[in-house]
């Protein structure tokens, strides 16, 4: 019970942190402070008090942990404003001068007679339905039979159209054979690999042509088609009919080589177009140091039209501490850069550039974010004061320029943890607490001489209550039909 408390407060003590900004746990060690002081606290003779202190209001919830039993004690300016009461037997409430309890095991046995009672609704109705005779023996049996020839025509199906799946790639990709495709030449330690085109097209057209006349194939597709729908063999055959002499002119066009040297430098062209036609040259280049050794590799990725300014740059860098991504067009980019340390995130920077005009920057470490847009900026940070307080500050400042600042200061005062918060321009600080206090009267509610039971036939009356009320709203809110009017 007691790390469950602990749980409780620390949450409430970090919330704040941890919702306004990158802070990490083992920077501030929060938590720590707050198992060390719980841990210093005795039970015994002190109880704990979470306080909210507003100007001159004042609010706290008293938690006793008693043996068996945990109070849970909420006062409004010291005053007592209710009590609840938890121990193994159930929960007891009070309630002016008498006390309600409701047991644990009164809530299972509720929850075990609605269930009862669906089935038993779902009974009476299974009555209503006329009994059909049972099958016979021999209607069984050729019931049986019918589903075993079912089932292994459709494996036998599943496997035949397995195979000519199988068949059909196999076939397909055995037309691109590497040495009519590629032409590989080796140069002092580097090699080249480059597409020779003509033979790929060649390659291509012999392949989809014998695809396109694949009678097992075809009665394939189409019985497909039939039963969940989509185009027919027919379909494909006329589309491959329609694009195929530009689809291989197209290809035909394409030069692509690729490099790799001893040193881990690696570089790629690809291009895709006719010399000297009306249409653009569509090229995509890279060029990237890679060294798996020690895990370092620096790569860019351009795409453009030949001759003409990159559309896209891409550019990745990577290292064991280091990690940075950029994607440029024109003069709009957006570029990240991460720091990472022990296999942990330790900082990163985050930047938008829209046509020249920086439109997002984020940045932020272990003890400290800030980022800034369009319609302002935000930033906080954590540092320790001189006298000893761990201070959150957080600033927030609107695209005109003006700007609003907020302290959270978290220390210890005697037997207090104290979580404070101000505004500036306000006068007013909020103060939550965690505090030793010295045991205050709490009454055993258990041993209370007026106790209210809250049995299963109370539970089973209000929700009868509840469902007829449920059952009047409907009816009132069905529409009534508009009388009939004569001429």
């Amino acid at each position: 019970m007691k790390k469950l408390i602990s749980c409780l407060l620390a949450a409430m003590m970090i919330f704040i942190v941890a919702s306004a900004s990158a802070v990490t746990f083992e920077s501030i060690q929060l938590d720590n402070v707050l198992n060390k002081f719980l841990d210093e606290t005795d039970l015994k003779t002190k109880d704990l008090s979470l306080q909210v202190l507003a100007g001159d209001s004042s609010a706290d919830l008293v938690i006793r942990l008693d043996e068996d039993n945990l109070h849970l004690v909420p006062r409004e300016n010291n005053v007592p404003a209710g009590h609840i009461q938890l121990n193994p037997t159930g929960i007891y409430v009070a309630s002016d001068d008498s006390v309600t309890m409701l047991r644990y095991d009164t809530i299972t046995t509720f929850m075990q007679n609605i269930v009862k009672g669906l089935e038993d609704i779902l009974d009476e109705a299974v009555k209503d339905i006329p009994e059909e005779p049972a099958p016979t023996e021999a209607e069984i049996k050729k019931a049986v039979e019918e589903l075993s020839i079912l089932a292994a025509e459709a494996e036998a199906q599943e496997q035949a159209d397995a195979a000519t799946l199988t068949s059909a790639a196999l076939s397909f990709a055995g037309k691109f054979k590497p040495e009519y495709i590629l032409d590989v030449k080796e140069d002092n330690g580097s090699v080249t690999i480059s597409l020779r085109s003509e033979a790929y097209a060649s390659a291509l057209a012999d392949a989809m042509d014998e695809l396109m006349t694949n009678p097992s194939l075809a009665k394939l597709v189409d019985r497909t088609a039939a039963s969940e729908g989509g185009k027919s063999f027919a379909d494909y055959q006329a589309e491959w009919l329609k694009t195929r002499e530009a689809t291989l002119e197209a290809i035909r066009t394409i030069d692509s080589t690729e490099k790799l040297e001893e040193n881990g430098h690696y570089t790629s062209h690809f291009q895709i177009g006719e010399e000297g036609s009306a249409e653009k040259i569509l090229c995509m280049d890279s060029d990237a140091w890679i060294d798996a050794e020690y895990g370092y590799a620096e790569i860019t990725t351009t795409l453009s039209f030949q001759n003409e300014e990159p559309l896209l740059v891409y550019e990745t860098a990577v290292n064991p501490s280091a990690y940075r991504e950029k994607l440029s067009s024109g003069n709009s980019w957006t570029e990240t850069q991460v720091n990472v340390d022990s296999n942990r995130v330790r900082g990163a920077k985050v930047t938008a550039v829209i046509d020249g005009v920086e439109e997002m920057k984020m940045e932020f470490g272990e003890d400290y974010l800030y980022m800034k847009g369009p319609k302002g900026g935000i930033s906080t940070s954590v540092r320790e004061t001189w006298t000893g307080k761990l201070r959150v500050e957080l600033v927030v400042e609107t695209a005109n320029g003006e700007s609003k600042s907020m302290i959270i200061d978290f220390y210890q005062d005697g037997d207090s943890l104290i979580q404070e918060l101000s505004v500036e321009g306000s006068d007013t600080t909020v103060q939550f607490k965690v505090s030793r206090i010295d045991k205050t009267e709490i009454e055993d509610l258990s041993a209370s001489e007026k106790i209210n039971e809250v049995t299963v036939e109370k539970l089973e009356a209000e929700l009868e209550k509840i469902l007829k009320d449920v059952v009047v709203t409907v009816k009132t809110a069905e529409p009534t039909a508009e009388p009939e009017t004569t001429n």
